[in-house]
């Protein structure tokens, strides 16, 4: 016994070993385990996959030749490198990840971490170059049971929905009538550059605005980007008197300069959820986020789509596509807490013991013992 000391190579030894037992104990004992909110994620991905599949089957089944190289997942969604309403160009590998039915889960994620509850008002402003991505985002919202205000343009870049005929307008529309979403689109520009359609040919702008006739809709149609702004903002302001109900937030879909401002707050502004953000982080002080940011509503910017998939753990241009509720948004591996407690109060318990016991040894050790003698 008088060998035992925390200096001693055996107990260091025996302690060392006993450590890494534990540790394997408690890695063995993880366990996947639902993340928060996993329901309602499960239920809004699993209607955009079902909105996606009633698309094909309902609107593009007709179509002869399937793209094995651009959509390798025949989801039908992808649109075409150009037309005539093609706004600018676009990442295929990253219209290809939107796909994923599970965006619709990381949606509901940063709604949750918004503060979000049942019968709050969402703004939305997107283009048509993100299908997948503004189902996603209406999906989110259809199944938490949000007020929307949604306004879209006609427009979209390469790989959206670039169809004259059959824009973003017209998918929603598709979907409205095969009860799937709930919410209408309330109005729509034409988009492109300067939201008043620079840069595309007089026929596209004609298709656009016919885009926008016939599903019905109120026509954005300033003579400028900021005319275009302050439109959406007055019926925001409208629906929010309408429905009682304050702007809680408001989402970027894509890259609307409308929405944006500007290509400088594109760059500079972060994607994800941007929680009393600084009037700082805009260089130009105009656009739609700017002025809800400036009356205090919390923005979802969903501009930066990689470096999301990145933060949420969604993989990049899959094939197949992921099934719905796969992934870290979902399930994640987590340790016993009873395992994790109860190993390191056995480590804390012996180390202590060890220390004790070493100090009373070296106390008995320095302890001076008369004898007859030296008396």
């Amino acid at each position: 016994m008088k060998d035992i000391s925390i200096r001693s190579t055996l107990v260091l030894s025996i302690l060392g070993l006993l450590s890494v037992g534990l540790m394997l104990l408690v890695e063995r004992t993880k366990k996947e385990r639902e993340q928060p909110h996993y329901e309602e994620k499960i239920a809004a991905s699993r209607l955009m996959q079902e909105s996606i599949d009633y698309l094909r089957e309902k609107h593009f089944k007709d179509e002869i030749a399937i793209d094995n190289i651009n959509d390798p997942n025949d989801t039908r969604i992808i649109g075409t490198r150009f037309s005539a309403i093609t706004s600018g160009r676009g990442s295929l590998p990253v219209k290809l990840s939107t796909v994923n039915p599970n965006f619709a889960a990381m949606v509901v994620t940063l709604f949750k971490e918004a503060g979000l509850k049942k019968g709050d008002h969402i703004a939305i402003g997107a283009t048509g170059s993100f299908p997948a991505l503004n189902i996603a985002v209406s999906a989110a919202a259809e199944v938490m049971e949000l007020e929307v205000s949604f306004i879209a343009s006609a427009t979209s870049s390469s790989w959206g929905a670039n169809d004259p005929a059959y824009t973003y307008l017209d998918i929603h529309g598709s979907l409205n009538e095969g009860k799937l979403l709930k919410h209408r689109i309330l109005a729509s520009s034409i988009g492109a550059n300067q939201d008043i359609g620079m840069t595309l040919s007089p026929e596209g702008r004609d298709m656009a605005r016919a885009a926008v006739i016939r599903n019905r809709l109120r026509l954005i149609n300033g003579k400028s980007l900021s005319e275009n702004i302050e439109e959406r903002l007055k019926l925001f302001k409208a629906r929010e008197e309408e429905t009682n109900q304050r702007v809680k937030l408001y989402v970027n879909i894509g890259g609307g300069v409308a929405s944006l401002g500007s290509n400088l707050n594109s760059e500079k502004l972060p994607s994800g959820l941007l929680k009393d953000v600084k009037l700082s982080s805009f260089p130009d002080k105009r656009g739609v986020m700017f002025r809800m940011a400036s009356q205090k509503v919390s923005l979802v910017n969903l501009r930066n789509i990689q470096r999301l998939m990145d933060d949420y753990g969604l993989p990049r241009d899959p094939v197949p596509l992921p099934a719905v509720g796969e992934g870290e948004l979902f399930m994640a591996l987590k340790y016993d807490l009873r395992y994790v407690f109860g190993a390191a109060g056995i480590l804390i318990a012996l180390i202590v013991g060890v220390i004790l016991f070493d100090k009373r040894q070296n106390a008995l050790g320095n302890e001076i013992v008369y004898t007859e003698n030296q008396a």
